[in-house]
C-alpha cells in the first residue's frame, strides 16, 4: 500500500513539473519591426498574428489571383503584406501550402516586404479575422511582399520560391539564419 502511495504521489509531482514545463515553452503573441533600412522592413512575428489568401482578380476572360499575408500589428490593426504580380490559381494555392507550413512550424515569423510603415493608420474596411484574436480594421499602410521565414530556416521568396539561397536579392533575413 505504501508502494502505491509513493508511485501516485510521483506521478502528481510529475505531473505538475510537466505542466510547468509545457507552460514555460508557450510563446505569447508578438509583433515588432525587428530591421528597417529605408522603405525595407523586417517584421518579427507570432504565427497567430499572420492570415493568409489568393483572391480572384478576374477580370473580363482573364482569370488571376493576387496573393496576400496580413499580419496583426502591435495596435490590433491589420497590416497587408501583398504579391503585386498575378499569379494563376495553382501557383496561389502552392504559396499558401507552402506558407502555411512555415506558420505551422515556426514559432518566430519573419517576414521582409518593402513599403512605408512610418505613414499614420487609417482605419479601414476590409476587416480581417484572425482565430486567436478577433476581427480587426486594415491599417491603410501596405508592404510589398519579399519573402516569409521561421526560426528553423524554412523560407519562401515571393519571386523564387524555396530556392535556395532563400531569400534572395536584398533581404537576407538574418535574423532567420
Amino acid at each position: 500500500m505504501k508502494v502505491i502511495k509513493s508511485i501516485i504521489k510521483s506521478l502528481r509531482a510529475n505531473k505538475l513539473l510537466m505542466l510547468a514545463i509545457f507552460l514555460s515553452g508557450c510563446a505569447t503573441s508578438s509583433y515588432k519591426i525587428a530591421k528597417r533600412d529605408g522603405g525595407q522592413y523586417e517584421l518579427l512575428v507570432t504565427p497567430d498574428r499572420v492570415s493568409m489568401e489568393c483572391e480572384n482578380l478576374q477580370t473580363d476572360d482573364i482569370v488571376s489571383y493576387g496573393f496576400t499575408l496580413f499580419v496583426l500589428d502591435e495596435k490590433k490593426t491589420v497590416l497587408p503584406v501583398v504579391q503585386t504580380n498575378r499569379i494563376g490559381e495553382s501557383n496561389c494555392n502552392e504559396r499558401l501550402r507552402k506558407i502555411g507550413k512555415i506558420l505551422k512550424t515556426g514559432q518566430r515569423i519573419y517576414v521582409a516586404g518593402i513599403g512605408d510603415l512610418e505613414e499614420p493608420r487609417k482605419l479601414r474596411e476590409p476587416s480581417h479575422f484572425f482565430p486567436k484574436h478577433g476581427t480587426f480594421m486594415d491599417n491603410g499602410r501596405h508592404l510589398q511582399f519579399h519573402a516569409i521565414a521561421n526560426e528553423k530556416g524554412e523560407c519562401f521568396d515571393a519571386y523564387s520560391g524555396s530556392e535556395k539561397p532563400c531569400p534572395q536579392g536584398h533581404f537576407p533575413l538574418k535574423s532567420a539564419n
